[in-house]
């Protein structure tokens, strides 16, 4: 029985051992996570890749901005920084809007639109989905504007 098991062993660790273990280099630049397999067949899913869907369409824009200065300016400002005038007696600073979401993709917007998060109100009850959409699309013209 000693001497099956230490075959036994012997041959799954000869085995895994001869398994290649060539890894792909990854250029960072056009790295896309939701496309990384993982052990045992699984893919990461971190959700479409960010894109400015809407910023060209003007009407949801002006959409956007009426909303944007009617429910947001009072916390995250004019111009989306965070530093609109009820800002100071929030517990939280609220999010700069005009550079915080460059680095994430523009469902997250609608998300933290819809749930709130922290101070920020929960929209999803108030504002429709195509609202919504157009406020998000509103705030991608905010992040791609330069800071002054």
């Amino acid at each position: 029985m000693k001497s099956l098991l230490s075959v036994l062993f012997l041959s799954t660790f000869f085995i895994l051992s001869c398994q290649s273990s060539s890894k792909k280099s990854v250029d960072p630049a056009t790295f896309d996570p939701s496309q990384q397999n993982l052990r045992h067949g699984f893919t990461v899913f971190t959700g479409p890749k960010r894109t400015l869907i809407g910023v060209n369409d003007t009407d949801s824009i002006e959409k956007g901005r009426k909303l944007f200065e009617r429910h947001c300016s009072s916390c995250h400002g004019e111009n989306g920084k965070g530093d609109g005038p009820v800002a100071q007696k929030l517990g939280l600073k609220p999010a700069n809007l005009a550079a915080m979401a460059r680095s994430f993709p523009n469902h997250y917007l609608v998300i933290q639109i819809n749930q709130g998060r922290g101070d920020m109100p929960v929209w999803q009850d108030m504002l429709s989905s195509e609202q919504v959409w157009n406020l998000s699309n509103y705030i991608q013209t905010l992040q791609t504007k330069k800071s002054k």
